[in-house]
């Protein structure tokens, strides 16, 4: 059960804290009773001394007394409960928070490509500040402390009329029912909205980033996105609006049974007491209705909003629950350095949960400390195979071998911490220079002479001498003083990342789209200098680039259907020289145009 799981994600969090919370809790519950009781005898001895018992008022003072010492210990309860609260509150948004993003860099690659895993792991990002969890938490206790009072004030009140007793118990009985069979509509209709909220936060997304604003600003898109966004939130309405006039309606006409039941036992107990002449019983009991009406309102109440909660906080445990890395490696250590290279032997990949063959029966060899080119139409499964190189997925059949050695007996994390690899998409970090650089080896972040001899490898040194702050200084919008670079600027940051590694196994795949031509030649003839010794992958679109590789291999729907060096490949007259003298015409057009 859920509150079970909840209860033992607060013992991990301060075993010492949620003992103290939960003893202070049941201590709170058991004040009502003593004051029920301390009232009882103060009005029944003040009463008996007006009638001319002379030990009346010396029983209406001690139980005065009493009262007074039982109200100053609810007050220091009270102080140390909402200590308590505060401590536990802080720690677990700190904590929950933590634990979703260590899980999040626990999962596969595969997990955040399906569509279903993925609507489950927003869902549980929703619930990752901690205050759904807190609230299910802080609700049992509360659950339990109503119930602790409503024993023992009931102790008293069933000893007086145990019929009314029952009447004003099961009282609030109605409004619950309905608050929990709406509450489960409610978690159904949101449980269903996980892909349409990712289609809101995405239409937010798109105009309120300085990454898409230019192309929504000329593209005069902003309407556009305005109206699916406010389309989206109008159906959300009226869905949510027509729920919560069937849960007013029925709410109401539901607690106007829990109000004339509660209000007739008021009537009737008034009836019963004041017949008999016990007229501290009557304030006793009066005090008692009250408490035990707001107790099994709140535990009830309590109960429904547990169960709501809990079915939310279902999403967060099924985050939790996700298998982590599948992709499983073995002992062995990465070589720093390889003595025959990497092979891919008759590897075939198809997407998980899909027909669709990314790659089939692909065989090549990068000899070691060779630079290889791996060029080829989109689509051609290029970036596939860098993600099977790196481990990010399994091949569906095949092998790939480093020095002879299959890939999946290396350790895993041995094996990516050796290759230095820049996607297409890299990140732009929103951090300063030293770490956007520096996260290539983050234990080496700041080693000041290895950052800067990044940089310079990548050509970004001269970018980092025109920033204020040097490499200090943050880069992008979203924070304060940060410095926003262009497209090729920010590329550059990235392959500095990727010179940082030293890595025996350099990949790059198509990270210098944004970079003109010559400054990609010059970019990869210093890869051929800093990564000399190493086994480099490359991806480029660029021809006058992928002739400086040591040898070419062309890939089309995956496949292998060329490879060579570039003379050779062009003396085929296959694939690769049509796609040579295609690009070299268009530079030539270019050129001579006017």
């Amino acid at each position: 059960m859920i509150w079970l799981r909840v209860s033992a994600l607060f013992w991990r969090l301060s075993p010492l804290r949620v003992s103290a919370f939960t003893a202070v809790s049941v201590l709170l519950a058991l004040v009502p009773a003593a004051q029920i009781g301390l009232v009882a005898a103060a009005v029944q001895g003040v009463a008996d001394a007006v009638t001319g018992d002379p030990d009346a008022g010396r029983s209406a003072l001690l139980a005065g007394a009493a009262l007074l010492g039982v109200g100053l210990a609810n007050h220091v309860l009270g102080t140390c409960m909402q200590y308590l609260d505060t401590l536990l509150r802080l720690e677990l948004t700190a904590r929950i928070g933590e634990w979703v993003m260590r899980k999040g860099t626990m999962l596969d690659l595969q997990q955040y490509e399906d569509a279903e895993v993925y609507d489950k792991m927003q869902r549980a990002f929703q619930e990752s500040n901690g205050g759904r969890v807190y609230q299910v938490f802080t609700q049992l206790l509360e659950v339990a402390r109503e119930l602790v009072t409503l024993v023992t004030v009931s102790v008293v009140l069933f000893s007086w009329s145990p019929w009314i007793a029952l009447v004003i118990l099961l009282s609030p009985v109605p409004s619950v029912v309905s608050y929990m069979f709406f509450s489960h509509k409610a978690y159904e209709i949101e449980y269903d909205r996980a892909a349409d909220r990712r289609r809101l936060y995405y239409y937010q997304h798109l105009t309120t980033t300085d990454h898409s604003y230019k192309e929504i600003r000329l593209f005069q898109l902003g309407p556009h996105l305005v109206e699916l966004y406010t389309r989206l939130v109008r159906t959300f309405f009226d869905i949510d609006r027509r729920l919560a006039r069937r849960q007013s309606v029925l709410g109401g006409v539901l607690g106007l049974l829990s109000v004339a039941a509660s209000s007739g036992a008021v009537l009737w107990a008034i009836h019963t007491t004041t017949h008999a002449g016990q007229v501290g019983q009557l304030a006793g009991y009066l005090q008692a209705v009250g408490s035990i009406q707001v107790s099994a309102h709140g535990m009830l109440l309590g109960i429904a909003a547990l169960y709501k909660d809990s079915l939310f906080l279902g999403n967060l445990f099924d985050f939790f629950a996700l298998p982590e890395r599948r992709l499983k490696g073995g002992t062995r250590p990465f070589p720093d350095t390889l003595r025959k290279g990497i092979e891919f032997r008759d590897v075939r990949f198809v997407y998980p949960g899909t027909g669709r063959v990314v790659l089939d029966g692909v065989s090549f060899t990068l000899p070691a400390g060779e630079c290889v080119a791996l060029v080829g139409q989109n689509g051609a499964g290029k970036t596939t195979l860098v993600k099977l190189l790196t481990r990010l997925y399994e091949p569906t059949s095949g092998q790939i071998l480093v020095d002879d050695v299959p890939i999946e007996e290396y350790d895993l994390d041995d094996l990516q911490r050796h290759m230095g690899v820049i996607f297409q998409d890299f990140i732009r970090y929103e951090l300063p220079v030293r770490d956007n650089i520096g996260f290539g080896r983050v234990e080496a972040r700041e080693d000041t002479g290895r950052v800067a001899e990044a940089a310079r490898a990548a050509g970004a040194d001269a970018i980092v001498e025109a920033l204020p702050r040097g490499y200090d200084t943050t880069l992008g919008r979203h924070f304060e003083d940060g410095h926003q670079l262009s497209g090729g600027q920010w590329q550059k940051m990235a392959l500095s990342r990727a010179f940082m590694r030293r890595a025996p196994v350099v990949v790059l795949d198509e990270p210098t789209a944004a970079i003109d031509a010559e400054a990609e030649a010059e970019i990869f003839g210093r890869l051929k200098d800093v990564a000399r010794g190493a086994t480099s992958l490359v991806i480029a679109h660029r021809f006058s680039t992928v002739r400086m590789a040591d040898r070419i291999v062309v890939m089309e729907n995956g496949r292998v259907i060329e490879h060579g060096v570039h003379q050779e490949l062009l003396s085929a007259d296959g694939v690769y020289a049509r796609l040579f003298r295609l690009q070299a015409s268009g530079y030539l057009t270019e050129a001579t145009s006017p």
